[in-house]
């Protein structure tokens, strides 16, 4: 008895164990695994029940659970795949690929990795879900139509068939102007599509030029009244403008013919000019020696000049024999011919030792026949008779810095004027008188305006 008693608690137990295992399991597949539903109200569900297909991107993630009907409205419950994230923001939408094929809800668009998804329970409200049309509703749309475009009563025309027979009649015998017409248009169309990035650009230009315009029109309209007023002076000045024209034309005709009469000593001018420029051009070398050395020598000679015996001073100086190696030696090598090398290498490796015994500048023995006494004192002129010695006053100082004055000078504002500042006869511009002249304005004085 005790042994069955036994048995059976431990039965009672492993029942109890595996019930709470399975219990376990279920619990966490439903909360780990189970797909998670979501909710969409559509306007109307025909031809789509329990089972149906839920897709995303033409690719089934879930099933219609069940479709119930609230009202004016179905509510569509739906089971999604947990591991296929949704949107928050989806829309679904029933989709029907043929008349008799089966229908699916797409939910669109596809999740990107980015953004809040929608959570378990999440519903879709029905301004977000769409249905397709029914073909009970093409049917009644075209019968509608038909009975609008049919006639009103039998044998009478209508208004299709009035435009049929016009279109006929405006038609016939016009086929090749009408090819030619929808040829050019094509062409003309093709042109534009090419030519859409200019249009756009040219739009955007011409946008910006009316704003332009729009935001000148006070400059635009003292523009036009200084032109009417430029345009009643040339008018009230005709005769002198006539007068002047006529002078000017007079002057034309006397250069006309002094042209006409000095054209052959003229092209003869021009000729020896451009012979005298070509030489320049040759001798641009030459030239630029010239002026390169001709300011050093002309000082030179100036200062060379003595004038209390009116003669020049100076020394002479063997230029040559600075280095009389390089003088000889280079003379020979300088020949033409084919030992001038090797000749002038001989005489710098024998005779160089000996010549370099001969470097001198002067003449070796004081003697220099233009060395004469400087210019007596009574003799200079100073540019400013206070720098000769002994005279009398004390030098000048710097001169005085001028006063800083400006186009603004005696503005509100500003700083001070110099003493003696008399303010300039015109305002200064401002920013909008930048663009167009001001017109004249009177000056501060004769304006009743105080100069600070």
């Amino acid at each position: 008895m005790t042994v069955t008693r036994r048995h059976a608690r431990a039965g009672i137990a492993a029942t109890f164990v595996v019930l709470i295992i399975v219990s376990s399991a279920f619990m966490a597949r439903q909360t780990f695994f189970a797909p998670s539903t979501i909710y969409a109200y559509f306007s109307s569900t025909t031809a789509i029940y329990p089972g149906d297909q839920v897709r995303v991107l033409g690719v089934e993630v879930g099933t219609i659970a069940s479709i119930e009907s609230t009202g004016t409205q179905s509510k569509v419950t739906m089971h999604i795949d947990r591991e296929v994230p949704i949107p928050a923001d989806v829309q679904a939408i029933i989709v029907a690929p043929n008349l008799v094929a089966a229908r699916y809800v797409q939910l669109a668009p596809a999740y990107d990795a980015e953004g809040p998804t929608m959570p378990d329970g999440g519903a879709i409200p029905q301004d977000r879900t769409a249905v397709p049309v029914e073909w009970d509703e093409v049917k009644k749309q075209l019968a509608r139509i038909a009975e609008d475009l049919g006639p009103a009563s039998p044998g009478q025309q209508t208004s299709v068939a009035r435009f049929i027979d016009s279109a006929a009649n405006a038609m016939d015998g016009n086929g090749a102007k009408l090819r030619e017409t929808l040829a050019q248009l094509s062409a003309a169309g093709r042109i534009f599509a090419e030519g859409s990035g200019d249009l756009v650009d040219i739009v955007t230009n011409l946008q910006r030029f009316v704003s332009a315009l729009r935001d000148s029109n006070i400059q635009i309209v003292q523009f036009q009244d200084r032109f009417a007023a430029l345009t009643t002076v040339v008018n009230d000045s005709r005769s002198d403008l006539d007068s002047a024209l006529t002078t000017l034309s007079g002057a034309i005709d006397d250069a006309r013919r002094f042209i006409a009469g000095s054209r052959a000593q003229t092209t003869e001018q021009v000729e020896r000019l451009a012979d005298l420029t070509q030489v320049l051009v040759e001798q641009r070398t030459s030239v630029e020696n010239i002026l390169h050395a001709a300011p050093t020598s002309l000082a030179n000679t100036y200062n060379m000049y003595n004038p209390d015996t009116g003669t020049f001073v100076g020394s002479f100086v063997f230029q040559n024999f600075s280095n009389p190696v390089q003088f000889l030696c280079s003379g020979i090598g300088a020949v033409e011919n084919a030992t001038a090398p090797e000749t002038a290498r001989l005489c710098a490796e024998y005779l160089g030792p000996a010549l370099r015994l001969l470097n001198f500048n002067y003449l070796p023995f004081p003697l220099n026949p233009l060395l004469s006494a400087a210019a007596q004192p009574q003799n200079l002129v100073y540019s400013d008779p206070r720098l000769a010695p002994g005279a009398a006053g004390t030098p000048p100082g710097p001169p005085d810095i001028p006063p800083a004055v400006s186009a603004y000078t005696g503005s509100n504002g500003d700083v001070p004027p110099p003493p003696g500042y008399s303010p300039p006869p015109v305002a200064p511009a401002t920013v909008d008188n930048l663009i167009l002249p001001a017109p004249p304005q009177q000056s501060p004085t004769s304006s009743g305006v105080p100069h600070p």
